[in-house]
C-alpha cells in the first residue's frame, strides 16, 4: 500500500494537553495519610475516578506514587508478584 502526500496538506491539529486538577496532590496525600495501607496504581486510579469522575492512565498513577517515594513520603515495596507503596512512618504531616 502506498500513501500519497498532497502538497500543502497539514497534519491534524493536536488536541489540548491534559490538565491535571490543581488539588490532586493534596487529595492523594490526604487519602494516603487518612486510609493508610498499601497503595497500588489501581488504588490511585480508583481514587481519581471517584474524585473526578474520569479515568487516570496507569502510567500517570505510577508516576505520582514514584514521585512521592522519591520525595521520601512513601516507601516502595517491590516484590516479585506485586509493587505497592506505603506511607513512611517517619514522615510528619
Amino acid at each position: 500500500m502506498t500513501t500519497v502526500v498532497q502538497a500543502g496538506a497539514q497534519a491534524p491539529a493536536a488536541g489540548p494537553a491534559p490538565s491535571w486538577p490543581p488539588d490532586w496532590d493534596r487529595v492523594l496525600d490526604t487519602a494516603i495519610r487518612t486510609w493508610g495501607g498499601e497503595w497500588t496504581t489501581a488504588r490511585v486510579q480508583l481514587l481519581f475516578k471517584a474524585r473526578y469522575g474520569q479515568g487516570l492512565h496507569r502510567a500517570d498513577a505510577r508516576a505520582y506514587l514514584s514521585r512521592r517515594a522519591h520525595q521520601g513520603v512513601l516507601r516502595l515495596h517491590n516484590r516479585p508478584d506485586a509493587r505497592y507503596y506505603t506511607l513512611r512512618k517517619d514522615v510528619r504531616p
